[in-house]
């Protein structure tokens, strides 16, 4: 099963590489041309607030031509986009339709040629999740009873009380 914001992103650079047949976790002996891999991303998490958890994405995405300067102009074309876009990838729905103003935001984008007719797109990004919410049990009522320097006497059930 995909996560929204992998799939989200695969989305993006397929439409923005104009559609090379794209492999997932596995490429074929004899792929076809020009292609995309996704591999699985590599991940790291870490704490962020009381409420939340992060974690670190690191996606090398490898565009297949027959030489490296068309691999390149695959995968240039991605880049190029996300700039364009301020590193801003719109998250899509399972329809395919774009969900309005929810992205992911990606740090900025490398590509370099790995070898002939392969060249890499790395993406990193963080995505921040929410920890499982606890329920626990909530006091039903206080009692208080706080002494002023005025002689006023306060209580949970009475308001301003003046001592005599």
């Amino acid at each position: 099963m995909l996560e929204q914001e992998t799939a989200s992103i695969m989305k993006f650079v397929i439409e923005h590489a104009e559609n090379p047949y794209p492999y997932y976790w596995n490429v074929p002996q004899n792929f076809m041309l020009p292609a995309v891999y996704f591999p699985i991303p590599e991940m790291m998490t870490g704490g962020e607030t009381f409420l939340t958890y992060y974690i670190d994405f690191t996606w090398y995405i490898n565009f297949f031509h027959k030489t490296a300067q068309q691999a390149y102009v695959l995968a240039q074309k991605v880049l190029i986009a996300i700039k364009q876009k301020r590193n801003l990838i719109p998250l899509f729905v399972e329809d395919g339709s774009v969900i309005e103003n929810n992205w992911v935001r990606v740090e900025d984008p490398s590509i370099e040629i790995v070898e002939n007719g392969i060249v890499q797109l790395t993406l990193n990004w963080k995505s921040r999740r929410p920890y499982e919410r606890i329920e626990t049990p909530k006091a039903q009522k206080f009692h208080m009873d706080v002494f002023l320097k005025m002689k006023k006497e306060v209580k949970s059930d009475d308001r301003f009380k003046q001592d005599k």
